[in-house]
């Protein structure tokens, strides 16, 4: 981030902080979603903390933080009633869903400790596996580990062969640049790879340790 602000800050330009899965992640001792002019949480299903669905936007400025307002509620004029000066959205949480979200803040902690601690786990037991490429954490980074996720050459292969044995993954997604309302001609080699090597782990926090340990099994005894 701070090499993204930089640039900003020399360019007069906003900083949109995409934080959908990084709930408690720590960037240089900061909180991510802290870094930027708006920082944006995922509260989907499968986050670290959810509300069943939605997000939530940060910021510090009041003028943004207005204008999102407005946006979310159908851009009605807050200080004339139906009154529509904009296009706006329907982007209203429900009480229902606010309730779910407080508390799961309250338990945040004790689910990025379980991340930690199932990332710990899976690190330990493929870490000999010379054909994986492990997820890292820079030494000035807080990683919570949203996925488990790891690289293989055979990706597809792997996904096939694990669900042979009843266990669940799933590859990484595309790459932005080849979708086809955003596709371009040039090549993004890393985000390529990644794309085609990448495969996410089971990681939700109630998995047992016994459970991880079949499954590093049998990464390891079928890995080509």
């Amino acid at each position: 981030m701070d090499p993204i602000l930089k640039i900003a800050r020399e360019h007069d330009l906003f900083v949109i902080e995409d934080a959908a899965e990084a709930h408690g992640a720590e960037y240089k001792g900061k909180k991510i979603g802290s870094l930027s002019d708006i920082s944006c949480f995922s509260f989907y299903g499968n986050k670290i903390m959810t509300t069943g669905e939605g997000g939530m936007c940060l910021t510090n400025n009041e003028e943004l933080a207005e204008k999102m307002r407005i946006l979310r509620d159908h851009g009605m004029n807050p200080k004339r009633r139906y009154w529509h000066d904009i296009i706006g959205f329907n982007y209203r949480m429900t009480n229902l869903q606010a309730a779910i979200g407080l508390a799961q803040v309250e338990k945040l902690d004790t689910f990025i400790k379980k991340k930690r601690e199932i990332a710990k786990t899976y690190n330990s037991l493929l870490r000999e596996t010379k054909e994986i490429t492990l997820p890292p954490e820079e030494k000035w980074a807080k990683n919570v580990y949203w996925m488990y996720s790891i690289l293989v050459k055979n990706r597809d292969q792997l996904i096939e062969k694990l669900s042979r044995e009843g266990i669940d993954s799933r590859p990484f997604f595309y790459p932005i640049h080849v979708q086809p309302p955003h596709r371009i001609r040039e090549k993004i080699p890393v985000a390529e790879e990644l794309s085609k090597k990448g495969i996410n782990l089971p990681s939700f926090v109630t998995l047992k340790k016994e459970e991880i340990e079949k499954i590093a099994d049998t990464i390891t005894a079928n890995i080509q």
